[in-house]
């Protein structure tokens, strides 16, 4: 006779659920200040790193563009470009500190209540599998009684409680299947919808912001041309570039894209430092005009330096808008599909730019509208 467990359901005690402050990972600084300022951090670390291998010409051989020549096509200096990447990380922790003002450091002490409301919902849901066999003419208590020597857990799955005694039940109530099914959700299961909320989120702002800025004529000659043209300055991106841009659009494109994103996933300060920290990193990486064989962002989808690099030429502003992933772009039907045309273009553009390099005689010989425009056309020149 299968035991009787309904006793031992409704006698569960739930867990003491009383939420302390989480100490912070660096003494002195809060979890909330470090998840500000720690994107900031990474940016001039990882930035930092690829200029010293711009100035001394390491790992060439994976360049998209000519060292030399194609920093020449910029139309904006690197001293420019500086000035705004501070202006950015300014408004970026600012904006943040403002937005965190009166709140408390992360509370912390939920993870057992959290456990046990999981378990309950996997126990109650294990429950139904033998009605829904038994629907299809299955008999779930035979069937588990049968495997039972080979896997007690696949039996108790397929049987529900018929086969859960009151010895197999751990003191919380739940068998050790239910427990570590618990913890793996609460542990695993729901940060990672988190980050891949939060990720969609941001994807999805900026590929359609990004898109409009380039779409809407009216806009882009009257505002937003003037707004995002800034960004468009750089022909050849390099790394501590990656956030060159109008103070509008880092306002509406990236600061409030991250802000929406963390309030909607609702993440932790921790985790926020990682999101933010990746999301850094993947900006420096789209912008740093190398292409390495081992670049993990490239193992994930297509969206890498090159990806994004076409997006800056004259000739690709309207293929590309996508940051993170390739999903908008593919979906929508934006991405840039011919490779061997952009290899014959990038190829065009080298030639005409090392050309005009030769005959002037500037310092820095920034390439003219009519040079782009040739490229944009196929114009032989």
């Amino acid at each position: 006779m299968a035991p009787n467990t309904t006793s031992t359901f409704a006698s569960l005690a739930t867990p003491s659920c009383t939420l302390v402050p989480q100490a912070p990972l660096i003494v002195g600084i809060s979890d909330n200040v470090l998840s500000i300022v720690l994107p900031t951090i990474v940016y001039a670390v990882a930035g930092g790193f690829f200029h010293l291998l711009d100035v001394y010409n390491l790992f060439s051989q994976y360049r998209i563009h000519p060292s030399e020549d194609e920093l020449k096509r910029n139309r904006v200096t690197k001293w420019q470009v500086l000035q705004a990447v501070v202006r950015y990380h300014t408004m970026q922790i600012s904006i943040g500190l403002i937005l965190n003002i009166g709140n408390g450091p992360p509370m912390v002490g939920d993870e057992s209540c959290n456990i046990n409301r999981i378990a309950s919902v996997i126990s109650r849901a294990r429950n139904l599998i033998p009605m829904a066999l038994a629907a299809i003419g299955v008999d779930a208590k035979g069937l588990a009684n049968a495997i039972k020597g080979t896997s007690v857990g696949l039996a108790q799955m397929l049987a529900g409680d018929y086969l859960v005694g009151k010895s197999e039940k751990r003191s919380s109530g739940f068998t050790d299947l239910e427990l570590i099914l618990a913890k793996f959700v609460v542990s695993v299961g729901v940060p990672a919808f988190q980050y891949l909320l939060a990720l969609t989120v941001v994807d999805t702002w900026i590929y359609f912001t990004h898109r409009l800025c380039h779409d809407n004529k009216t806009l882009y000659h009257r505002l937003i041309g003037i707004v995002h043209a800034q960004h468009h300055r750089l022909y050849v991106s390099y790394a501590y570039g990656a956030v060159y841009a109008h103070w509008l659009e880092t306002l509406f494109l990236d600061i409030l894209s991250f802000v929406l994103a963390g309030e909607i996933a609702q993440l932790t300060a921790r985790q926020s430092m990682i999101f933010g920290s990746l999301a850094t990193i993947k900006t420096i990486s789209d912008h740093c005009g190398y292409v390495f064989p081992w670049d993990p962002f490239r193992l994930v989808n297509d969206n890498g330096a090159v990806f994004h690099d076409l997006h800056h030429q004259s000739w690709g502003l309207k293929y590309n808008f996508s940051t993170y992933t390739v999903f908008w772009d593919n979906l929508l039907g934006t991405t840039w599909a011919d490779k061997a045309g952009a290899e014959e273009r990038y190829k065009r553009v080298h030639e005409l730019t090392a050309k005009r390099s030769q005959e002037s005689d500037q310092k820095i010989a920034m390439t003219d509208r009519s040079t782009e425009k040739a490229v944009a056309e196929g114009v032989e020149m």
